[in-house]
Parts: C-alpha cells; structure tokens; sequence
C-alpha cells in the first residue's frame, strides 16, 4: 500500500523542540525551541481499526518552503492563528480506579485530618475498595472519559500506574484495562506501569504483601506482558529503601523498567537510590536532599516534579531550579489521581511549573515533550517534531505556546 500524507501548513509558530532533543534535556534554552514561524508539517498516516492516526514526521520547515510533492496532498490551514507543538508527554498518572474521593476532599478542606479520615474509611483504602468491586468494564470505562479529557488539553501519550488493587487478581484486572484502552485510542501512546507497592492492604501482613509482589504479581505481570515498567513507594510509612530495592531488582531480572515515588513525605533517599539502580525516573522529589539532586544531576533517571499534588496538599513544592541548575532533567505531570491530584489539565501544571518552580519557556517545553518522554522510555521516537519521529503533535487553541500556561485552567475548544 503506497503511503498516505498529510500536512498542516500556515502554523503561527510551530516549535520543534530540536535543540532540547539535541542537548538531551539538559541545560536548555529559548533558542533550543525551534520556534520557526508560518510554520508546516507534513506527515505519514497509518490506519487502525478504521481510525486515520498520524505515523511518522516527514518534513517541518516553514510553509513558504513546503516542498512541491507535498502541495497537493490533504492539508488542514491554520492561517496563522494556532500554534503546533510536540504532543505533550504526562509521564505519571494513576488513570484507572474506580470511586470518588469528593468528600473526603470537602472533610479535610473543612479541617478533618488524613488520619480521621481513614479512620472513617477513607483515603487510600476507600480507592482499594472501589476498584477491587468494580468490572474491568466500568473502570474501562471511566479511563475512557479521562482519556478523551486528556487528549483535549493536547496530551498524545500518557503513562497509567497500577496500585489500587493490591491484590494479585485486582492488580492484573487494572491492568488489562490498559490493552483495551490502547484499542480505542489507537492516536495515543499508553504506557503501563506495575505500581503493586503503592501501599499495603488492610487485609494482607506487611511481610505477606511483600513476598506476593515480588514472588506471585512481578512474575505473573511479566509473564502476561502487561506491564512496561515497575514503580515503588519508598517514603516515610510506605516502602522502605530495602524493600524498593529488592522490588525492583525482582522487577529488572524480569525485564521490566523501573521507577520510584521518592521523597515525598520525607527524605529517606529513594533519589539516590533511582540513580543508582538506572530507574527512568523518581517523582515526587519534595524532600530530596542535597545528595540526592547530585545523584540525579549525574545519572540518566529523570526528576519528575508534579507541582498540582503539592498544590492539593499546600505542601512546598519541589526544588526544581536546584535540579534544572545542578544539570538534572527536569519533567513534569499531572500525577492524576483520586486522593491527591484530580487533574488532567497538564496545561495547568506548567502555569505552576512557571509560577512556583521558576522554570523558564524551554524548560517547561522540555518538562512536557523530549524530558517527560525519557522518563517513560520513549525519547528515541518521541518528545520533538523532526524527521523520522512520531508524528504525535498539538495544534494549540492559541497562537503561541506561551498562551498555554499564560491563559492558567482553559477549557478545551471543541472542534
């Protein structure tokens, strides 16, 4: 079959992202944009299921340069109105659960503390038992309705964790979930991570728990291929270091990847620990230390930041300047989920990754596109807008990037 192509020509502006991609996310700057006015994109289209999805980026330049075999091929004209960026990247969500935590939000917004409220059956444990009773068709069903949201606010892949089952069978059901969604949203990449170690269950001893992980759900997740990735919660009440390390080097001799929530609600180091252990990344990050920002200073695991939980939580936020000054890779997320972040708007995140993490144009533009790719994986094929990439791309609602986190909690157009 003869390839198919398709351009968008008379951009705004169109970023390409080409010299963060070129400097590998470190240190980057305004000129490694690549802002190119009037801009243009041809690119190749696959079908699936019935459904037209963008392939693989041909050309980008601007349009009074389009090259002549591509005039004539079916072409959307923004006649300089939008902007085109690369598709953004959120690189930490727990996408599918079931129940809603609106009350309790409402309880502790009235002064009720954590603690009172998962007394009355609340917090973590209350998600637990939601997810465990619904179907794997109503959960699939709610990760629909999210990620058709997401996809409004520009995102074009997205990483979904596990970790509100835990238990093996309703661990495997959250995620066979991911699979079905991958079907109905052929236009975005979803990646899946194993997130087991989220907490510990009311019904299962601490030491019980820990050998199911790494003895009957690792080995089962793995053989069943349903997870790219494994994630651990190492911080204060949680995981202990020990413990993340024996998961995850269970989860490596298995082939899978590796991340950690680190350093959230206190310092234990789990930073450190990323790095040294190769993990795509360590998120959270508001109580790293010193050492643990030199660590990933020097090492490849992205520090990932998500400065909408630390809103939700009016905790400080992250030291992302300390990280972006000391050479890390900086990304950003929504950390979408029920009981510390129910947001999707990634948009949003980077208004609070200017205004309270003091990153720049580039480095925001980084922190959602090459940076957030790395942390899941992804860098090789996406995170930029040149030649040979996925043509995963956001045509803006508004004429420059800038507007996206300027014009802070729009609503989506619908067209």
């Amino acid at each position: 079959m003869l390839k198919q192509y398709r351009a968008v020509i008379h951009a705004s502006e169109l970023l390409t992202g080409e010299g963060i991609r070129a400097k590998s996310g470190r240190h980057v700057v305004e000129a490694d944009l690549g802002r190119i006015s009037d801009g243009a994109i041809v690119y190749s289209v696959r079908m699936s299921d019935g459904i037209e999805v963008p392939d693989q980026v041909v050309w980008v330049g601007a349009t009074g340069a389009l090259p002549a075999e591509y005039r004539s091929i079916p072409t959307r004209d923004l006649e300089g109105k939008r902007a085109v960026i690369p598709g953004l990247i959120d690189c930490h969500t727990h996408l599918v659960f079931a129940g809603n935590r609106a009350d309790e939000f409402a309880l502790r917004c009235g002064g009720a503390t954590y603690e009172e409220i998962a007394l009355m059956g609340g917090g973590i444990n209350s998600s637990v038992r939601a997810t465990r009773a619904a179907s794997i068709e109503e959960l699939e069903a709610l990760a629909c309705e999210r990620l058709r949201e997401a996809w409004s606010f520009g995102v074009r892949a997205l990483e979904i964790k596990s970790g509100y089952g835990l238990s093996l069978e309703a661990e495997l059901k959250v995620l066979e979930v991911i699979p079905r969604l991958r079907k109905k949203f052929p236009q975005m990449t979803l990646t899946a991570t194993f997130l087991g170690a989220h907490a510990f269950p009311p019904d299962q001893s601490r030491e019980d728990y820990l050998q199911d992980i790494i003895e009957r759900m690792l080995p089962e997740v793995a053989r069943r291929g349903l997870a790219d990735t494994c994630d651990v919660f190492i911080d204060a009440g949680y995981y202990t270091v020990e413990e993340g390390r024996k998961i995850l080097t269970a989860a490596k001799a298995l082939g899978l990847k590796t991340k950690v929530h680190a350093d959230e609600l206190a310092n234990t180091e789990s930073s450190t620990l990323a790095a040294e252990l190769g993990c795509l990344s360590a998120d959270h990050l508001l109580k790293i230390s010193d050492a643990g920002i030199a660590a990933l200073a020097k090492s490849e695991t992205v520090a990932v930041c998500l400065p909408a939980t630390a809103f939700y939580l009016k905790a400080p936020h992250a030291p992302a300047r300390k990280l972006l000054d000391a050479g890390a890779r900086v990304a950003l997320s929504t950390d979408f989920n029920p009981g510390t972040s129910m947001t999707l708007n990634l948009p949003l995140v980077l208004t609070m990754g200017a205004l309270y993490l003091g990153m720049s144009r580039a480095e925001l533009l980084a922190s959602v596109t090459y940076t957030a790719a790395r942390a899941l994986g992804l860098e090789a094929r996406k995170g930029s807008l040149v030649a040979g990439m996925d043509a995963d791309f956001t045509v803006l609602p508004f004429s420059t990037f800038e507007e996206t986190y300027y014009r802070f909690g729009w609503a989506p157009p619908h067209d």
